[in-house]
């Protein structure tokens, strides 16, 4: 799964999760508040007193509109619910509670409708049949009184409860009393009501969840953007071009990264013009040393035998001829370490031929120039980096050199081999050999092998000892540091 799309889920499951949790405690709460005692009354009392005003009119005609009264009780009887009949539209459900009587009466307390039956005979005092309590209850609503706790008395069976029928004046016309029978256990009441808001709840949940994914998506759209910025970045410059920068001027963490990664990148491109700088000009001490070394030397040698051989011609021309034959000698040594240093200098030869090729062939030139003996031999060849190749024709052709001026080996063993993991140059000769903690940097072109190799994270091993020849091991790991 991409990142913009694990991001978009954990905002939806963030946001849907906090809003159940926070319905889960309302609802909780509700639960809580039902399973008191008050609670049924307080809820109940207010909601009959405003869904009562309805029954004003049937109640003031002369005579009262009876059978309009009784069906409005049937209904409240048999479905059990009651609703405001203003603008918030409020609805109580009285299930699973059930209500086993509805009465109205008059101003003067005496029955006008019930059901489902009168318990006593239309017209007869309340007296005759009801309990004390709700004798007492009955009066209150009368005589005008609004308070929940006033107007509701509860028994081991049910509840009774009373509210004022009052006309557009205000004015009490009359009394709807209920006997309310409670259920098997309170706790069915309240369980009931919440079952009636799961639906709503779930609802708000959905539709918040919906939000959340939404604000998720557009969230993490504008930050993988910003993240997809610094990988295509950092792959312009794994690639070496540095001129690849993150424009990003958030204030925030992602923005401060991208500047320090564009000075980070600037600071590499200084680094690699400097180690490129540096580079150029070790090569350049190199081929100065070498120059010095061997071409000026032989040079100088040649000019030594033909300033002899001009003073010896007058009188000695077989000793001056000599002269002449060992400074042409000279002159052709030179020659042929010209070639060398050039051919050093091309290293296109290893995009063409590959580094095995290329180093056959300077190992057959350089054996025809010495006259030592090179054996050549390849495992396991496969294709490598131009860094790579390059660094190791390097550092064969600092050995070889090195063994030619300084080993008088009779036989030189070059082996490339490539293993699972990295690719292995070894240059062995049986020359002379030297004491490597002698000539600890004092040239040989040592350091400069070593750093080759390591610059690509590989190690330079040298196996050597006066007498014993030289075996100089150079391992650079396949894939890159």
């Amino acid at each position: 799964m991409r990142l913009r799309w694990k991001l978009t889920l954990s905002y939806t499951l963030v946001t849907a999760g906090a809003i159940l949790l926070i319905e889960i405690g309302l609802l909780a709460v509700a639960a809580f508040l039902l399973t008191r005692a008050d609670a049924l009354p307080r809820i109940l009392v207010p909601i009959l007193s405003d869904a009562t005003a309805e029954l004003a009119p049937a109640l003031e005609a002369t005579p009262p509109h009876r059978a309009a009264l009784e069906t409005w009780l049937e209904v409240l009887v048999k479905e059990g619910r009651l609703a405001r009949p203003d603008q918030d539209g409020l609805k109580l459900n009285l299930n699973p509670a059930s209500l086993q009587w509805a009465v109205v009466t008059d101003a003067q307390g005496e029955f006008v409708a019930a059901y489902p039956q009168p318990p006593c005979g239309q017209g007869k005092a309340l007296a005759a049949c009801l309990p004390p309590e709700a004798l007492t209850l009955t009066g209150r609503a009368l005589a005008g009184e609004r308070n929940s706790g006033q107007l509701s008395f509860a028994d081991e069976q049910g509840l009774y409860a009373a509210a004022p029928i009052t006309d557009a004046a205000g004015h009490t016309v009359g009394v709807l009393l209920l006997r309310i029978a409670w259920p098997a256990s309170l706790r069915q009441w309240p369980r009931e009501v919440v079952g009636t808001l799961l639906p709503s709840a779930a609802l708000i949940t959905l539709f918040a969840a919906l939000i959340g994914t939404l604000f998720g998506f557009l969230t993490a759209r504008g930050l993988t953007r910003r993240l997809t910025a610094l990988t295509a970045a950092a792959d312009a410059w794994s690639r070496g071009d540095f001129s690849a920068q993150v424009r990003d001027p958030s204030p925030d963490e992602l923005g401060a990264l991208a500047r320090r990664l564009n000075r980070m990148a600037e600071q590499l491109e200084n680094l690699v013009h400097s180690r490129q700088a540096l580079a150029a000009l070790e090569e350049r001490n190199r081929l100065a040393r070498d120059l010095h070394d061997a071409v000026k030397q032989q040079v100088f040698a040649a000019g030594m035998q033909l300033a002899a051989a001009r003073r010896l011609l007058p009188q000695q021309p077989e000793a001056a001829q000599d002269a002449v034959a060992q400074a042409d000698a000279l002159i052709r040594q030179a020659q042929q370490e010209l070639t060398a240093l050039i051919q050093e200098l091309r290293p296109a030869a290893l995009q063409n031929k590959g580094l095995v090729a290329t180093l056959r062939e300077h190992l057959e030139a350089w054996a025809s120039q010495t006259g030592i003996a090179a054996d050549f031999r390849v495992q396991h060849e496969q294709r490598l980096p131009l860094e790579t190749a390059q660094a190791l024709l390097r550092v064969a052709q600092e050995a070889l050199a090195n063994t030619a001026r300084h080993s008088r080996a009779r036989h030189v063993r070059v082996r490339l081999t490539w293993s699972e993991n990295a690719v292995r140059l070894t240059v062995e000769d049986d020359g002379q050999g030297f004491d490597a903690a002698a000539v600890q940097g004092q040239g040989l072109g040592l350091t400069s092998m070593a750093e080759r190799v390591q610059t690509l994270g590989g190690h330079l091993e040298v196996v050597t000892r006066p007498g014993g020849g030289t075996r100089i091991e150079a391992t650079i790991p396949l894939t890159p540091p």
